[in-house]
């Protein structure tokens, strides 16, 4: 089971929601999804190559990608 992310609320609107974490929390939420694992980091930097290089393709929402 997940672990909850304890986070301030700063400021809301009727769109969304600001909040406040610490930088450990923080850290804890990027681990616990992944996003310190290898697989995506290479991807991230796969990416970061390829817009640098010129190979984008412009979308309008991420649901263009699940079509």
């Amino acid at each position: 089971m997940g672990q909850a992310l304890a986070a301030k609320v700063v400021k809301k609107t009727k769109d969304g929601l600001q909040i406040k974490i610490t930088k450990q929390n923080f850290e804890s939420f990027c681990d616990s999804i992944g996003l310190y694992r290898k697989e995506f980091l290479d991807a991230l930097n796969a990416a970061e190559q390829n817009h640098r290089a010129g190979r984008v393709t412009k979308r309008k929402s991420l649901g263009e990608l699940i079509d």
